[in-house]
């Protein structure tokens, strides 16, 4: 899954009652996520399923050459042009959040493979107060990003921030639907265990991640497993 651009369009997802996971999966695997990979500046994507009992139970990665692709006209024919079997689906979902972030760092394993798709992605959103915001990036940039890339089992870590975010779903339930927050960051790894290693804990208990960590408004995070990836 190469990945040289700016753009991140992440798109979490819940069935709910009225659309079976069969039905999802067809859908989003057989149209909907290979048709974005038809606009001009998609570059790749791949669709994960959450393994901590957490919801949204479902996300989509798009890699992207900017930002400025889900503006163009290309990108908005697609939902002028979406099959109705495609406006059914997402009327009747619980949850389809599109996100847009534009890209702000990267650190890599030197064994990274930029052509394949990470087996898991830690999803980790956080929002720090106006006037913590600068501590709260040299903390990520200068700290955190180099101690969790010596966990065993990285592969690489991106950071993102907000550009803007619209729910599309028909049917949205009130208590899946939240405010994004600014930061995202999306840690790569080739399996689950990097959350049991010495070196794990170490990153999330020093003394400057503790003080963070106690000044952030908003702290989540989801782990998930590939489900499939797409080329263009």
């Amino acid at each position: 899954m190469a990945t040289t651009g700016t753009g991140l369009l992440f798109v979490l997802a819940e069935c709910g009652p009225k659309v079976s996971e069969i039905e999802f999966n067809a859908w989003y695997d057989d149209e909907h996520a290979p048709a974005r990979l038809t606009v001009p500046g998609f570059t790749s994507a791949a669709r994960y399923k959450s393994i901590d009992s957490k919801t949204p139970s479902w996300v989509a990665i798009y890699d992207m050459d900017s930002t400025d692709v889900v503006f163009s006209e290309a990108y908005a024919a697609l939902r002028t042009n979406a099959s109705e079997n495609e406006r059914s689906i997402i009327s009747r979902l619980a949850l389809l959040n599109r996100r847009i972030y534009n890209h702000m760092t990267t650190v890599e394993s030197p064994h990274f493979d930029p052509n394949s798709s990470a087996e898991f992605i830690l999803a980790v959103y956080m929002q720090p107060t106006a006037d913590d915001e600068v501590d709260f990036n040299q903390w990520y940039n200068e700290e955190h990003l180099d101690m969790l890339s010596k966990v065993p089992g990285f592969q690489r870590a991106r950071r993102f921030k907000l550009i803007s975010h619209v729910e599309l779903a028909g049917k949205v339930n009130p208590l899946l639907a939240k405010t994004p927050t600014s930061y995202l960051t999306v840690y790569e790894w080739d399996s689950d265990s990097y959350k049991d290693t010495p070196e794990f804990a170490s990153a999330l208990a020093t003394p400057w991640s503790v003080q963070v960590f106690a000044k952030v408004t908003e702290l989540d995070m989801g782990l998930f497993k590939i489900h499939k990836s797409f080329s263009r």
